[in-house]
């Protein structure tokens, strides 16, 4: 969806996804085949992504942001939310990709939890992981998250079925993750500010 939810932290900003974003996400999603092994694969081709992001950019509910570094404005990738329900007052987040070395994982997680609990006012977002990706499970689990179970087959990439394990976070456990989260990027932002 076309949207103007922009949000600043200490060292990152989520910003809206534009058009001109598709080469960058074609790059970011596609040069390194280890690292997303465990995303859903997209086409190396530009225009499939332009037209992927028209296509988005009609649907309502999701929003879709570049992760970018605020003193350079450099871009340093992608996460998402989507599948929103109206009824339980929920939604998923994911396609979250970050270049190799990014600092940015802590801060854009936290970004998108403000975003889920501040802005949209939902009442729990959830994640959902291949269970073979043991770091992301493992970053998960330390920021507080509760696992909601494995499910067994749940993603498909290429010809291979993977298990999944759902993590969530409601509003009764955000402060916790809040507080956690926080700290931790609040640490790394200081690693980007200019010696006195």
């Amino acid at each position: 969806m076309r949207h103007d939810l922009r949000l600043d932290g200490y060292a990152f900003t989520l910003r809206p996804v534009t058009l001109e974003d598709a080469p960058f996400i074609v790059e970011v999603r596609t040069s390194d085949p280890k690292r997303v092994r465990y995303l859903h694969p997209i086409s190396p081709d530009v225009e499939q992504q332009r037209a992927w992001l028209n296509r988005y950019f009609d649907r309502p509910d999701e929003y879709y942001w570049v992760v970018e570094r605020m003193n350079s404005k450099e871009r340093e990738g992608l996460i998402a939310i989507y599948n929103f329900d109206a009824n339980h007052r929920t939604a998923e987040w994911g396609r979250w990709v970050l270049r190799p070395g990014s600092l940015a994982a802590v801060e854009s997680a936290l970004l998108v939890y403000r975003a889920v609990f501040e802005r949209l006012k939902l009442d729990s977002v959830y994640c959902m992981t291949v269970a073979e990706n043991l770091p992301v499970i493992s970053f998960h689990d330390s920021c507080g998250l509760s696992r909601a179970g494995l499910l067994q087959g749940h993603f498909q990439l290429g010809d291979r079925k993977h298990d999944g394990v759902k993590h969530v976070c409601s509003r009764q456990s955000w402060p916790v993750v809040d507080q956690q989260l926080e700290t931790q990027a609040q640490a790394i932002a200081r690693r980007f500010q200019p010696p006195a």
